[in-house]
């Protein structure tokens, strides 16, 4: 058991790893009760694979010190009484620490670099909830098959937008009375709305900002909440509003899903 022990502290120390990460994303999501659980047991699991070992090796410190202390303690009473013999004595051996072996190390580097793999690889997922991995892909094929993405789900165009895509923008002369002058540099930014539709999410944003508006908004359109991360992962399947439309700043709303779904394209 002595020869395993150590292969079992990194198998532990990974799903600790493992288990952290998936507090994080939890957190992320929202779901604080399952972010809870998950750091309960990656505590545990790092108190077995790096709190007790420096717990043991705190111990053997303090027992080699102690001991050394009794030592000189006791050559210090020989010495008052006379007795040379023993107040030379030499102070005892301290015992030898444990060697590190090299399987220990490999084992760790392999645990990880998977650790790593993993994270990396959610991030470029969207950052999913391990709660909704039950999800399965043919709910997700229904829903696109009975909607497709070329025709717009989103509700009709606001009486605001409409009043802003129908009416003309005027633009009031430039005056020399700094009040005037406010006003005219708060004025919003204007842009009409490209056609985003079957883009990745990067360059729908950066279409959206070359027709001149910065700020954009996307959402998961299977309604899971996923986070996107990683913006070239993800095809918009629907915008709102239509292109053509006058927008200002956060008014472009886009629907993604990631690039191994199903997305009508």
């Amino acid at each position: 058991m002595k020869n395993v022990a150590p292969y079992l502290r990194v198998v532990a120390g990974m799903f600790a790893a493992i288990s952290l990460w998936l507090a994080v994303v939890e957190t992320i999501n929202g779901k604080f009760g399952n972010a809870a659980f998950q750091l309960v047991f990656a505590l545990i699991l790092g108190y077995l694979s790096i709190g007790k070992p420096l717990r043991d090796r705190r111990h053997r410190i303090r027992a080699e010190r102690a001991a050394i202390a009794a030592r000189a303690e006791a050559g210090h009473r020989a010495f008052l009484a006379g007795d040379l013999n023993a107040a030379m004595t030499p102070p005892p051996e301290p015992a030898p620490a444990p060697t590190v072996r090299r399987g220990v190390v490999i084992a760790a580097a392999i645990a990880a670099v998977l650790v790593i793999v993993g994270i990396v690889g959610d991030i470029a997922d969207g950052l999913d909830s391990p709660s909704d991995d039950n999800a399965t892909t043919t709910s997700q094929t229904t829903i696109y098959a009975e909607a497709p993405p070329s025709q717009s789900t989103w509700p009709a165009t606001s009486p605001a937008t409409t009043a802003r895509t129908t009416a003309p923008v005027s633009v009031a002369p430039a005056t020399t009375t700094p009040a005037n002058a406010a006003t005219t540099s708060a004025a919003p930014r204007l842009a009409v709305m490209p056609d985003v539709v079957c883009m990745d999410l990067q360059e729908a944003q950066d279409a959206i900002q070359a027709a001149g508006v910065f700020y954009s908004r996307s959402v998961d359109a299977t309604g899971r909440g996923r986070a996107q991360v990683w913006d070239r992962n993800w095809i918009v399947v629907d915008q709102s509003p239509p292109p053509g439309t006058v927008i200002g700043e956060g008014d472009a709303v886009l629907s993604v899903v990631k690039d191994d779904e199903f997305s009508g394209c």
